[in-house]
């Protein structure tokens, strides 16, 4: 999709964040917290669990429509539902029901090849990643965040929510990693929500 037409939808949709891991639901939660996307903060929908938390980790587009798709989403400030699904490749399908294609707005942010490169890049580490995966080919940015930066809980919910609180620190890793990954000419990246 481009990029420009991406922003617009952001911009005038209500947006609906469908998170893939604990991850990127850290990630999310800080840029929210400190109105660092361009969707304006009355727009954004929160979660069917939980009124306080803005993203869901609800991603079959089945279980949305079941759960989300009960309320009209225009308004004078909006042109409806945009479902933003922050995952880490395109190969899952996500296909609304034909009678509701009109409804909603589908747009995929990709973070492969996976969303630990946000840590190599904020640790100031890819040179370092690059070395180690030339040497081997099979070498997992998760694994090097291990064994190499020390990071042992890479994965987990406490350490995540804790190390991407600096939303500074985040932004940058962002930005830093959109100038380095390798991606299609239409992929929208995390990047692509940034204000």
């Amino acid at each position: 999709m481009d990029r420009d037409r991406c922003r617009d939808i952001l911009k005038d949709h209500f947006v609906l964040f469908s998170v893939e891991g604990t991850a990127e639901a850290a990630i999310i939660n800080s840029l929210i917290e400190n109105d660092a996307l361009i969707v304006p903060h009355d727009h954004l929908v929160s979660d069917y669990t939980d009124a306080t938390r803005y993203y869901t980790r609800t991603r079959k587009a089945k279980d949305i429509v079941d759960r989300y798709f009960n309320v009209n989403y225009r308004s004078a400030t909006a042109n409806g539902l945009a479902i933003a699904r922050i995952v880490d490749t395109s190969s899952g399908k996500f296909v609304l029901p034909k009678s509701l294609k009109d409804e909603a707005e589908v747009l995929s942010f990709y973070t492969k090849p996976e969303i630990e490169m946000l840590v190599i890049h904020r640790e100031g580490a890819f040179r370092e990643w690059e070395r180690a995966s030339r040497k081997d080919r099979s070498l997992r940015p998760n694994v090097f965040c291990k064994s190499t930066l020390g990071i042992k809980d890479v994965k987990e919910d406490r350490f995540l929510s804790d190390y991407w609180s600096d939303c500074g620190k985040l932004i940058h890793a962002i930005k830093v990693y959109s100038e380095t990954a390798h991606r299609d000419r239409d992929e929208l990246m995390l990047v692509d929500l940034l204000k």
